[in-house]
This record gives C-alpha cells, structure tokens and sequence, in this order.
C-alpha cells in the first residue's frame, strides 16, 4: 500500500491536471449561543474520478458510503440524529455528496469538518474554541503545503490551479473577525482559498462572540452619498448664480422721473403756444 504522503501528492498533482473538475467547498457558520452549522460540498466529475480512482484508497464513486460508515459520522449522527446529514449532490458534470450539520456544539467541530477532510490532502483537524470575548479558529496546514513541494508543484502552477478549481473554506461569526493569518476578511465573515491552505503557514482566525454590526459598507456609501450631496448642490448654486447673471442688465436704472413732464432751460413746457420765427409763414 502507498505511504499516505505519496498517494496525497499524486492526487494532487492529478487534481491539478482537471481544471474545473474538482468542488471543495465548505460554509461554517458560528452562533452566538456557541452552536455551530456547516454546508460542504465535495463534488468531482466523471473524468477526475477515473483519474483519482489509482491513486485513492476508497471508492470515488461512493463518497457517501465511505462517509456515513466511518466511526466519526456514526458517533455524531447517534448524538445528533436530526442536526447532521449526508446527502448526494449534482450540478452539471460534477457529483458528489453534501455534508450538513445545524446548530451542533463546538465541541462536535472537530467531528464535522473531519469528515470535509479526512478524504483530502488539504488540512489536518481543525478547531473552534470560545475563549472569553472570541472565537478561535485553527487551521493546521503544513501537510497540503509538504506534499506540494514534494509533488514538484511550483507557484505558479498553483496559482494556475486555484483559479480553476473550486476549494474554499468560509467561516462566518456573530462578530466581526478581528484578525486572520490568511484568506480574505469581509466584515464578520473570512474566506480561504487553496494558495491559502497550501501556504504551510498554520491559519488562524479571530472574531467576536458578541453580535456586531459591520458598519464599513454604510459609512462607504454614506460617504459616497453625501459626496453625491455635495457635487449636486454645488453644481445647483453654480446655474442660480448663472441665471442671476444673466438676468442683471449692464444698462443704467432707469430715471426716477420717468413718465413726468421734463422741465429747465431750454424745454418747452408742454402747453406753450408754437413759437414763430421771422421768415416763417404760418399757414
């Protein structure tokens, strides 16, 4: 039988050959009343099994046999027969098995995401721990990073490879995630890739326990909001200020005695008789 670093490393490399062939995804969802709920997702195609199938230990093909009949599985679904199942999962091409846990206690955390990837080279047990004002996530990840450099994948075969194949971890807290040695935060929620998992850098992750609200994407749009405010009305003063420009004549205001009978030297009242001249011959 191989060494379990060699049949890893080959499916590895062979996982790196099926661009689009391959869906590991996991959403883990932390509750304030120190519960948990998990959704993951392990779906292959026809052709990426055929190739795994020589370098796989199970059968492929039956994933949800070799999940639901493991110690693990049949330990959790007896404690919790109604918060835990497996189920057989299809889009297009790709079949597999989705595995569900609702509101299960952390300590069943190691448990549920064993069962994510216990088939895979990716990490070793991860944990979810509370501790005072936190949640702790731990993440070993050296294993996958070992079996890359030993399979001879370089970075950017890797960087190649976690663009065409679907592998993330999503974790998600009643708080807003305060720290994480990898992967992408977004508010109360973080997101790890595969260039994440084969770092080999261990990741951990830091969030509150306390519900709290993730106000950045409300201040950006407030800002934007009263930027928008402020343009608006400038431009608005601008065009008052041009029709009020507009509407001013350059011509003198208009004398306060207009309409009256002119009178003063050499203006002939109004009802003074025709003046004649010597030469004139009125008719």
């Amino acid at each position: 039988m191989r060494s379990a670093a060699r049949l890893a490393a080959l499916a590895v490399v062979a996982i790196a050959a099926l661009a689009g062939c391959v869906r590991l995804t996991s959403d883990t969802a932390v509750h304030a009343d120190d519960t948990f709920s998990q959704e993951a997702i392990i779906a292959t195609t026809p052709q990426a099994r055929e190739q795994l199938a020589s370098f796989a230990d199970f059968d492929l093909a039956n994933l949800k046999g070799a999940i639901t009949s493991s110690a693990e599985y049949l330990k959790l679904a007896a404690a919790y027969p109604d918060q835990i199942g497996v189920e057989d999962y299809s889009e297009g091409d790709l079949t597999g098995v989705k595995i569900t846990a609702t509101n299960l206690p952390l300590d069943a955390f190691e448990g549920v995401f064993a069962q994510f990837t216990a088939r895979l080279p990716f990490t070793a047990e991860a944990t979810l721990i509370h501790t005072e004002d936190t949640y702790v996530v731990s993440i070993p990840t050296g294993r996958l990073g070992e079996l890359l450099g030993k399979a001879g994948v370089s970075a950017g075969q890797l960087e190649l490879l976690g663009s065409s194949v679907d592998v993330e971890l999503r974790f998600s807290f009643p708080g807003l995630v305060t720290s994480a040695t990898a992967g992408d935060i977004d508010g109360n929620s973080v997101t790890i890739d595969l260039a994440d998992l084969a770092s080999g850098d261990d990741i951990t992750i830091v969030a509150g326990a306390a519900p709290q609200t993730n106000w950045k994407p409300w201040l950006m749009w407030g800002g934007i909001g009263l930027a928008a405010l402020v343009i608006v009305g400038g431009a608005t003063a601008l065009v008052v200020q041009d029709v009020r420009r507009h509407r001013t004549s350059a011509l003198p205001p208009p004398d306060a005695r207009a309409g009256q009978a002119a009178t003063g030297p050499g203006v002939l009242p109004t009802n003074a008789p025709p003046q004649v001249t010597e030469g004139d011959n009125p008719s």
